[in-house]
């Protein structure tokens, strides 16, 4: 691939002018590490830029897209914006090892260069709010030869995943850490995400939501279930556990989880009556 394709003609925000060696060198030791020749091959070229080809795929889903991620610009070498925000971002937004430099920032999604397991750094997607890490390249220059142009984004049905044996341990896993540890809107995030794995997982995370001891987790469980209750099932939830839960939340303390194990209880009387 050309890689003046990867750019617009006129300069933006993001280019950082000219580079030379005693710049690059001068990056690399406050940042401590060494940057991928590609990039900086890539660098002297623009350095820093909007991309023109803003997509990369994946097999993985995301909080972007089922079969992508979004690469709206690439830091170049230097500050506000570039390479250098990576400090400040990685305080910022929680993001531990410094040895993950952010080469791409769509706040809580970053795109970073991964330099924990080897010296010459693959390339990797995480999203801080969802604590999902992807892999996307075995180095930058795989990375920026797969960005394309479009990707139609597939449908899935979010209720048939086909997860290997690892992964639904790792899910359970992940359900018992963030019950444990987790604030209600981590565990409603986190809760989104099971409902893309398999019945199994989200009838096991339902159950750890309902024996929540905070009113805030089973407002949120029963926004999934209100929609249960009126058809939105698929076989998921069985009605008779759908009634005990429905009946047991409705003598909550608190009124919102009151009133709506209420509304839904009747949605559900009233389908099963039809």
């Amino acid at each position: 691939m050309n890689v003046e394709e990867l750019w617009e003609e006129e300069l933006d925000e993001y280019f950082k002018g000219e580079v030379d060696s005693e710049i690059v060198e001068n990056i690399q030791k406050e940042l401590n590490v060494d940057l991928p020749e590609s990039y900086i091959h890539l660098m002297r070229k623009r350095n820093g830029f909007y991309v023109k080809k803003k997509y990369f795929p994946t097999t993985t889903p995301n909080s972007w897209a089922n079969n992508s991620v979004h690469v709206d610009y690439l830091y170049g070498i230097g500050e506000n914006p570039g390479l250098l925000d990576s400090m400040y971002l990685r305080k910022e937004w929680g993001i531990r090892s410094k040895k993950l430099l952010i080469i791409s920032a769509d706040p809580p999604m970053f795109i970073c260069l991964d330099y924990r397991k080897r010296k010459n750094p693959s390339v990797i997607f995480i999203d801080v709010e969802q604590n999902q890490e992807i892999k996307l390249a075995n180095d930058f220059q795989e990375f920026i030869g797969g960005l394309v142009d479009y990707i139609e984004e597939e449908e899935l049905d979010p209720y048939d995943s086909e997860l290997s044996e690892e992964e639904i341990k790792d899910y359970y896993a992940k359900i018992d850490n963030v019950i444990q540890k987790g604030k209600p809107g981590e565990i409603d995030r986190f809760f989104t995400k099971i409902l893309s794995t398999n019945n199994e997982l989200i009838r096991y995370m339902v159950e750890k939501m309902r024996q929540y001891e905070k009113p805030k987790v089973h407002f949120y469980l029963l926004l999934f279930l209100s929609c249960c209750a009126e058809g939105e099932n698929k076989g998921i939830i069985k009605d008779d556990y759908l009634l005990e839960v429905f009946n047991e939340l409705s003598q909550s303390k608190n009124r919102d989880v009151r009133d709506l194990s209420l509304y839904s209880l009747k949605e559900l009387h009233r389908r099963l009556n039809v």
